[in-house]
């Protein structure tokens, strides 16, 4: 099954909508924060995004640089392309975006949920 990494928890927030996409998994507690230095959480997300394929979803959620940090570290660990969710507001749910650095023409058959 997928795996659905979550950038950085939030207080009161759900992302229940997500498990859908897969397990979830959080990368960062919602007190982690990026002072003077990005190192500590690079290292962390690398650890944590170790294994990200191109089965598995990143959500984007928290404080903006550890998300930038996350899709890069994302998308070095597969080979240029990342699945993001994106909350849609009106609808209430996820739906998937794909990013694909390599501006390649792929079948990326049921990513589409």
């Amino acid at each position: 099954m997928a795996t659905v990494y979550v950038v950085q928890e939030v207080r009161n927030r759900n992302f229940f909508p997500a498990r859908k996409f897969g397990d979830l998994v959080a990368l960062a507690s919602a007190d982690s924060q990026v002072v003077l230095s990005a190192t500590p959480m690079i290292q962390r997300l690398r650890s944590g995004l170790e294994n990200f394929n191109s089965e598995d979803y990143l959500l984007l959620s928290g404080d903006p640089i550890i998300m930038g940090l996350a899709v890069h570290i994302a998308l070095q660990a597969n080979d240029g392309e990342a699945t993001l969710l994106k909350w849609d507001k009106a609808a209430s749910d996820y739906y998937p975006v794909i990013i694909d650095l390599n501006d390649e023409e792929r079948d990326y058959g049921d990513r589409y949920i």
